[in-house]
């Protein structure tokens, strides 16, 4: 199967939350001034981030990549696209933007990604995996 060893319905979860935390995010910083249409960019974006970034081996031989760097500077490189993402969508979005504090956690949730999966997700009980 192409798909096999692709953690698919971790990244869906986990890219699930950190998306609707983008969505409180994105309501509590721009509200009032379009803050859906936003959000509504926001989650489908945090859930393809934390798809790649939980990932990275199959998504770099998907684009038939190999780059020379340990996988932390990977995730931290997929980490920081997507927080100049977030931070541009913002700066678009509205007159405010998105505070860069939020920006921030959402960054490292989505560094964090892959180690969630690989350490945390194991410990859940097996009907919630």
């Amino acid at each position: 199967m192409a798909l096999e060893g692709v953690a698919l319905i971790p990244a869906l979860v986990y890219g699930g939350l950190i998306g609707l935390l983008e969505v409180i995010f994105v309501h509590s910083d721009e509200s009032g001034m379009g803050w859906f249409k936003h959000a509504v960019h926001a989650f489908p974006f945090a859930v393809i981030f934390a798809f790649i970034s939980m990932n990275a081996p199959f998504v770099l031989g998907y684009f038939n990549l190999v780059l020379p760097f340990n996988e932390v500077f990977i995730y931290a490189g997929i980490a920081l696209i997507a927080l100049l993402k977030i931070q541009t969508a913002a700066a678009i979005a509205g007159k405010t933007g998105e505070k860069f504090t939020h920006t921030i956690i959402i960054a490292l949730l989505i560094f964090a990604a892959p180690y969630v999966h690989q350490y945390i997700w194991p410990l859940l009980p097996s009907y919630l995996q």
